[in-house]
């Protein structure tokens, strides 16, 4: 057996040069050519796995050890920094936290020692950011600046001087503003209700058109989607009209007014309309305390839901909101300086905000207004009150309570943009958010729309 296993020595030897003769170069060549194919295809796995990034693992703790930026605005970029982070987003929640709540950043992208974000909007001061992935969760100590971009700026309209021009918007002209509707990417809507016309204006075509003559209404109601308007005839028999953005905003009549089940008109000034969750609905309140709801799909049925829906003061522009956060509506009664808070069925109906006519900031059921208008509710429930006497806009904070002032000078009737603390504005009248929770205002006296930002 070794003997034959000896013999076979020299052909297994000799075997490698019969190849050489036979194939020469060629066979060396695609020899070369499977070796260095092993090596891409290695190549290639390391680089997808370095793609990838190493999964997270629970049995090891999250790691921050830093982050840039570390100062700026909404939609600043931010790179963290650490380990254990994996590489799934559906995982990953990065927050901001200021002194109310936790703020959900975006991830743009991520590997397992890196988490790119941009920040979200937030309250103003030096926060913290959080880092969570599935059930761990990591705080930093070092604290990111949010810096809160503020301005007022003027749209449309010369203070003071009253006018019904159309054109671009250095040139136009408007009236007094008692509702406006902020259909999203700068396009505003307003209703100038005593001379009973409606105005469309595009900042970003430059233009103001009228759009309706001889239709008196305050603030209109629109739809999530924003491309439906109510609004509500000031005086009975109060006609409704609807505007369609598929129409190009043209007026239709819903209903030729508001009436009750034995064929009378509610009867007060009603200088708001809203919509609840369902957007089946719209609801009002006139000067007289009645609330009351009209089916949209059925503009005949009209429900009275209270007759005596909070106290009753003497001024006729009394204007209601609806809040999403909270599933209620508020409104204000002018010359009684408070607003109040009632349930969707108009039965349950409390004191929110105010104690008696002044300009007090502070806990909302010690603050003071002076002759409260237009109102508006932002993404997060906190309620937007025109101060109308007062020149200044004010914030009812939803989670602590506090009312502030957040634009104009108290007690100062004119016309100056800038810093919102510092300008001032002539009789504030309507508000409305758009869907970035910008601010367009419109001044009653004052005659010009602004926009106030707040980022």
């Amino acid at each position: 057996m070794k003997r034959e296993i000896s013999s076979l020595r020299p052909l297994r030897a000799a075997a490698p040069s019969a190849a050489r003769r036979l194939f020469g170069a060629p066979l060396r060549t695609l020899a070369a050519l499977f070796l260095a194919g092993l090596a891409v295809t290695s190549c290639d796995k390391n680089a997808q796995e370095d793609a990838q990034g190493t999964p997270y693992n629970p049995n090891l703790p999250i790691t921050v050890n830093s982050f840039t930026s570390d100062s700026g605005g909404i939609r600043t970029k931010v790179m963290i920094q650490g380990a254990n982070f994996g590489s799934d987003t559906a995982l990953v929640r990065v927050y901001f936290i200021d002194n109310e709540k936790e703020r959900k950043a975006p991830i743009v992208n991520m590997n397992s020692e890196n988490i790119y974000v941009l920040v979200p909007k937030q309250n103003g001061g030096n926060n913290r950011i959080k880092v969570k992935i599935g059930k761990d969760s990591v705080v930093t100590t070092k604290t990111f600046k949010y810096v809160v971009a503020q301005s007022l700026s003027n749209v449309v309209g010369l203070t003071g001087v009253a006018g019904s021009v159309d054109g671009s918007l250095a040139d136009g002209r408007i009236q007094r503003t008692f509702g406006l509707a902020a259909l999203g990417n700068d396009e505003v809507i307003s209703f100038e209700m005593l001379n009973r016309t409606v105005r469309y204006i595009s900042m970003n075509d430059n233009k103001i058109t009228t759009l309706q003559t001889g239709f008196g209404a305050g603030q209109p109601a629109m739809n999530q989607q924003r491309n439906r308007l109510y609004a509500i005839e000031y005086t009975a028999p109060h006609k409704v009209i609807q505007y369609k953005k598929e129409n190009l905003w043209a007026p239709e009549v819903l209903s030729s007014g508001i009436y009750r089940t034995n064929g009378t008109a509610v009867a007060g000034t009603i200088v708001a309309a809203a919509l609840d969750d369902t957007e089946q609905w719209l609801y009002f309140r006139d000067r007289n305390g009645v609330f009351g709801r009209l089916e949209l799909a059925n503009p005949s049925n009209v429900q009275v839901l209270n007759e005596t829906c909070g106290p009753v003061g003497a001024a006729d522009y009394n204007y209601m909101v609806y809040s999403p956060v909270d599933d209620c509506f508020f409104f204000g009664v002018q010359n009684i300086h408070n607003i109040y808070k009632v349930s969707k069925d108009g039965q349950n109906v409390q004191l929110y905000a105010g104690s008696s006519q002044g300009t007090v900031d502070g806990p909302r059921l010690e603050a003071k207004f002076n002759s409260p208008g237009g109102m508006s509710v932002d993404s997060e429930g906190n309620l937007y009150v025109m101060d109308t006497n007062n020149n200044t806009v004010r914030k009812i904070n939803r989670g602590s309570g506090y009312v502030s002032r957040i634009a104009g000078v108290i007690g100062v009737f004119g016309f100056t943009n800038g810093l919102p603390l510092e300008s001032q504005m002539n009789y504030p009248y309507s508000i409305c958010a758009d869907d970035r929770d910008n601010y367009f205002i419109g001044e009653s006296w004052g005659v010009t729309l602004r926009k106030l930002a707040i980022e």
